[in-house]
Formats: structure tokens, sequence, C-alpha cells
């Protein structure tokens, strides 16, 4: 049987609804995220990001491996050298579990960076922090998933200095040529496995003129995690996830847009519906009940939540009438 490491995608799914952590990467359990287009596309805009980070750090090792132990063997041999770069190194600490994008070592000195596809101001204020001092929502889930990894970082080697970065695409950089995306290419291998597939006309002059930039943000990690309940969390998912054990969350807006729905049809052919046993087990409901308007259902409907406090099995007229 496979481990069941909480790894950070694991995490993040739990911050938005920790009930998820039971569903996923069941095959019972159909994610239709695992089918939407535009998350595709997100990912491949990723994947050619990320290959592109490695020329700013050069002369690193690939860890490729997909399986959990082989993978981290060959990045433990590798932080064996005094300095190295490594490509997805793989660390565990405990039953918690990251794929870091790009990992340098100086000695005992680390440095932790977190590749993403989306853009930053490097002439700009902190885009970070709100007027009153909090993280902005929209930045929330990318320094969640830096302060995920510094944790297992941190836990597997106490010791160690680390300082942690978002790489981000530069919204001031100018591209040095046309068309350097498809200089990245995205292909599939003979499982099927998305990858990069680097053009040979690639060359120096395309690279010269840096168009990602490299963010510190431990000041932030540290906002998020100086109280300890981030750390909490942690322990909860990773406990929860190892042992297969489902916990239990409020039901409410967030719902409506839960991946792990299916079809009448597929429920008859045997899959399961997580949204609906979300729902039976807080509302006590039968099949029947979701055939009934319910108030995810309202156009443009402030409160609902409210509402659902007044019994989700029906709708206020005035909303049906609208």
């Amino acid at each position: 049987m496979a481990p069941r490491y909480l790894t950070k995608s694991r995490f993040k799914l739990g911050r938005e609804c920790p009930t998820k952590l039971f569903y996923t990467k069941k095959k019972e359990y159909p994610d239709t995220n695992l089918d939407d287009p535009f998350l595709a596309a997100l990912a491949e805009g990723g994947f050619q990001v990320g290959e592109r980070a490695k020329y700013y750090h050069p002369g690193g090792h690939d860890i490729t491996s997909l399986d959990y132990e082989e993978a981290e063997q060959q990045t433990n041999e590798l932080l064996q050298l005094e300095n190295v770069i490594i490509y997805e190194p793989a660390i565990r600490f405990g039953n918690l579990f990251i794929r870091i994008d790009i990992l340098v070592k100086d000695g005992n000195h680390f440095e932790l960076i977190e590749v993403k596809a989306k853009s930053y101001d490097s002439e700009g204020d902190d885009p970070f922090l709100t007027n009153g001092g909090t993280i902005r929502t929209n930045w929330q889930p990318y320094l969640d998933d830096v302060a995920f990894q510094r944790h297992v970082l941190e836990g597997r080697f106490p010791e160690a200095e680390i300082n942690s970065y978002l790489m981000l695409t530069d919204k001031n950089a100018v591209c040095p040529v046309d068309g350097l995306n498809q200089k990245f290419r995205i292909v599939r291998d003979e499982n099927n496995r998305k990858g990069i597939k680097v053009s040979s006309t690639l060359t120096n002059e395309d690279l010269k003129e840096w168009i990602l930039v490299k963010v510190p943000v431990d000041e932030h990690i540290d906002l998020i995690v100086k109280d300890g309940s981030f750390s909490d969390q942690i322990e909860h998912f990773a406990d929860h996830y190892a042992r297969d054990v489902k916990i239990p969350s409020p039901i409410g807006n967030k719902c409506a847009d839960c991946e792990f729905q299916c079809s009448d049809e597929e429920e008859a052919s045997g899959f399961k519906n997580g949204f609906k046993e979300c729902w039976k087990n807080k509302l006590h409901w039968a099949d029947a009940d979701f055939d009934e308007p319910n108030v995810l259902e309202i156009w443009s409907a402030r409160n609902k939540d409210l509402l659902r406090g007044w019994g989700a099995t029906s709708i206020p007229h005035y909303y049906l009438n609208k």
C-alpha cells in the first residue's frame, strides 16, 4: 500500500475544505477538476515557467522519479554534497512530503524557491499585505504553499538556515525575443506524463534578460505561522489523511463548486458523490431531497449560509419568485 503522505497540494485542498482530503485520489470519488481544460491550461503555463526558472539556476540535478522512496533516496544522496542545486527534490518529514521546485544548498544554508506562473510588479509596493498588515486573500494560497514547504524543510533540517522565495513573472521585464514560450513545448512521455521539451534553438541571448523575479517571502510566512495554528493544522490534516479518517467540516456556499460531485448515471454505475455525502451527513437528507431546489441554486442571492439555517430543504418564496 502506498504511503499516505500529506503533500503541499493535499494541504492546499484541506485548507479549502478538510473533508476533501478523504475524497481526493480515490477512484470511487470522481474529481471534476481533472477534466477541467482551464485548470489544465494553467498547469501547462506553470510547467513552462518552472522549466525556464531552472535556467536561472543552472547546473542543477533533476529528480524525475514519481516513486516516493526512490525520489527521496536520490535527493538525500545529492544533499550529501556541500553545495548543490536540485530541481524537484523530494523532502520527507514524518508523514509530510514535498517536492520543492528549486532547492539551492550552500553548506548549511538552503534557498527554497517556489515557481509560480503569476505576475508580480517588482517596482510597486508590497502586494502581499493589506494596509492593515494582513496577508491579501489573492496571495494567501501562494504564501501558504511556501509556508508548508518551509515547515517540512525545517523539520527535516532543524539546524539549517532557510530562506524562502516565490519566483514570479516580472511585469516590468521586457522579453528579449518573440515567442520565447514556444521554445518550451509541452510534451508527454510514454506514460502520458507531461513535461517540457526545450527547443534546440534556445540561446543565451534568449535568456539574457530575467523575466522572472525571485521575491523573498520569509517575513510574510512568519505572519502566517506566528501563533502556531498553521503548524497545528498541518499536523491535524496529516494525521487524519495518514489514517484515512474523514474530517467533518461545515457545509455552505463553498459546496456549490465542490469537485467531488458526479451525475446520477455515474452514481448508478458505482461511483460516489462526495458532495451528497456531506449534505446527507449534516442535514439528514435522503436522495430525493437533492431533486428539490436548494439555496445553492439561488442566483445572485447573498447570505446563502443564513438561508440554510432556515432549512436547506426549502427555499423562501421570495427567492423562488425572483
